[in-house]
């Protein structure tokens, strides 16, 4: 998409059947694809690159062959093969390791002493690749190892967010009930015509996972939702519901994952809040993937090193 506003021709190879068909749904991925299509991108389904031709000379393009049989030719060629972490190191030193390096709730590997988070770093089987869950495991390892074995880790609520100019989208958590199964229920509303998606999936009158096409203003509140396993109760008749147009962007944009500018981080400091914890949640910046943590503290200093100390008030006891 970034490509496209460069006026440049883009074609995608995808392997599988539709687009990121891991982290959407079947009918997210459908709307997904019209979109990307009216961006005027090229897709092709089921197929691959199986092999790509040097240049004969600087001016003419690269030719790749696909599985299908199919011929393009470009200028480059771009792989998207996600991360896997490079164990070498802990397999040598005797960790125990499979897809990534084990560990249990205080991120302790096979040896108690050695402690592993982040990508690299699984747990129950799962391997979380996002700035968000390195925070998470890099806080209960930090308190474990301050003398706190109440912190516990149970694992990161997977998200995934997709960042277009003109298109929110965005996946937390479960985002299609498990085949066969009954005891999940759906919350939807769609309307097509303005890509406009929102699924919620509950089970037990907890939310388990949810999908926000169009617009993704509740995110923050869902992904709260997800990790706390609150009970919804009265919550649920408000799901899908808000109805409430989101806040405007004020400045330049620091948090992409739900659209938060400088200026509105500004002006909720302005309102009294200068807690750093409690100005990403007020604001929603740094409740995505986590990466404007950084820029966001930076706002809230040098915000209030521009601002005057008040002077001690004192009292007068007659």
């Amino acid at each position: 998409a970034s490509l496209r506003t460069l006026h440049i021709e883009v074609t995608i190879v995808q392997l599988a059947s539709r687009l990121m068909e891991r982290q959407l749904d079947q009918t997210a991925s459908e709307l997904l694809r019209e979109h990307v299509e009216e961006l005027g991108i090229r897709i092709f389904f089921n197929d691959s690159v199986q092999s790509v031709f040097p240049k004969p000379s600087a001016e003419e393009p690269v030719r790749a062959r696909l599985q299908s049989g199919k011929s393009l030719e470009a200028d480059a060629v771009v792989y998207a093969i996600g991360t896997r972490p490079i164990t070498d190191l802990a397999v040598v030193s005797g960790l125990t390791v499979k897809r990534g390096v084990v560990v249990n709730e205080y991120l302790q590997t096979s040896d108690p002493e050695v402690f592993a988070m982040g990508e690299i770093a699984e747990y129950e089987n799962n391997l979380y690749g996002n700035t968000a869950s390195a925070e998470q495991q890099a806080d209960v390892a930090a308190r474990y190892l301050a003398g706190d074995p109440h912190s516990i880790y149970r694992g990161s609520v997977y998200m995934n967010i997709l960042k277009f100019d003109d298109l929110d989208l965005c996946s937390l958590g479960m985002v299609e009930p498990p085949a066969g199964s009954t005891d999940y229920e759906e919350v939807v509303f769609i309307d097509r015509a303005q890509r406009y998606y929102k699924k919620c999936i509950i089970y037990q009158d907890r939310m388990v996972g949810a999908l926000l096409m169009g617009d993704k203003q509740e995110f923050a509140e869902y992904k709260t939702l997800i990790e706390s396993q609150v009970e919804l109760s009265d919550r649920r008749l408000r799901l899908l519901r808000s109805g409430e147009a989101p806040e405007p962007v004020l400045g330049a944009l620091v948090c992409s994952c739900n659209r938060v500018a400088e200026g509105n981080i500004r002006q909720v400091i302005d309102g009294g809040v200068t807690e750093y914890r409690e100005l990403c949640s007020a604001t929603g910046a740094g409740m995505g993937c986590g990466s404007c943590k950084p820029e966001v503290k930076v706002i809230l200093e040098s915000h209030l090193a521009t601002q005057p100390e008040k002077e001690p008030q004192m009292t007068t006891a007659l």
